[in-house]
C-alpha cells in the first residue's frame, strides 16, 4: 500500500513531509478532516499525530486551522477511534 504524503512548513519556515493516517468527511458539518503525522516522537517515544480540516487542491493538500469547538471534538474523536482500532489488532 502506498502512503499519501504532503509537505507543510513549520513555525520556523522549515519544510516537513507528513504522512496521511486517515481522512474523514463529516456529513453533519460538510467538512473534511485529516489525521496526519510528521513522523516525530513525543517525550514518551510515541508518534505525534495531528488533525486538521483540509481541502484537496489538485494533487496538494491545504490544511485549514480548526477554530470551531465542535470541529475540535470531531477531530479528537477521530484520533481516539483510530488509536482504538490499531490497539485492537
Amino acid at each position: 500500500m502506498r502512503s499519501i504524503q504532503f509537505e507543510i512548513e513549520d513555525k520556523n519556515g522549515r519544510k516537513k513531509i507528513c504522512d496521511v493516517i486517515a481522512t474523514y468527511y463529516d456529513d453533519k458539518t460538510n467538512k473534511d478532516f485529516i489525521v496526519y503525522t510528521d513522523k516525530t516522537l513525543d517525550k514518551n517515544k510515541k508518534l505525534n499525530l495531528y488533525y486538521s480540516l483540509y481541502k484537496k487542491i489538485g494533487n496538494s493538500i491545504k490544511l485549514i486551522d480548526i477554530t470551531d469547538t465542535n470541529d475540535k471534538k470531531i477531530g479528537l474523536e477521530l484520533i481516539k477511534e483510530l488509536i482504538n482500532d490499531i490497539n485492537k489488532r
